[in-house]
């Protein structure tokens, strides 16, 4: 009998080491608090350019009296959704000295020699693209981005008839901003 004791008190502390010799189960209680998530959606813009390409200028002929229209480019801008941005065209590395952000006077170089141009904002080519300049409104695009999705602008270029200039290969670079 004192081995049949032994064993069951040896049987009983094993299953009270686990938890199943109680009757009495304890209750571990809990708590709630509710967690806050949040996030800050930044205000961001990317630009990306397509040139403007002028082929077959003719100032003798062609040329002579009307502007040479055919060529234009594009400004591809994509903003977070909310977002209102300013795009703008710089003055070109080779601007006239009487040039200004709002009303630049723009030139193409070959060598010292230069080409003058315009960059216009419509396909009538009356509204100039000029620098970003909250002077003068009209000279930048106002853009307000409805979706993140990218949007292109044109840019439209023109030569203006008549430059006595000399053959060769002209070019300028012109720095494109988003501002937002």
């Amino acid at each position: 009998m004192k081995r049949f004791r032994l064993v069951v008190l040896s049987l009983t502390a094993a299953l009270g080491a686990f938890g199943l010799a109680s009757r009495h189960v304890a209750n571990a209680g809990s708590a709630s608090q509710n967690l806050t998530v949040s996030a800050t959606v930044v205000a961001s813009c990317t630009i990306a350019t397509n040139a403007v390409t002028f082929t077959g200028y003719d100032p003798v002929n062609v040329n002579l009296t009307t502007p040479f229209d055919s060529s234009t480019g594009s400004l591809v801008v994509a903003c977070t959704n909310g977002t209102t941005a300013t795009i703008g065209l710089g003055q070109g590395s080779n601007p006239l000295g009487t040039s200004t952000a709002s009303v630049p006077l723009r030139q193409m170089a070959s060598g010292t020699n230069r080409l003058g141009y315009f960059l216009f904002q419509d396909a009538a080519r009356t509204i100039t693209w000029g620098d970003i300049n909250l002077a003068v409104p009209t000279a930048a695009v106002t853009y307000n981005a409805t979706t993140a999705a990218p949007q292109t602008f044109t840019v439209y270029g023109r030569i203006n008839a008549a430059q006595d200039v000399a053959v060769g290969s002209y070019t300028d670079t012109v720095v494109a901003t988003v501002q937002f």
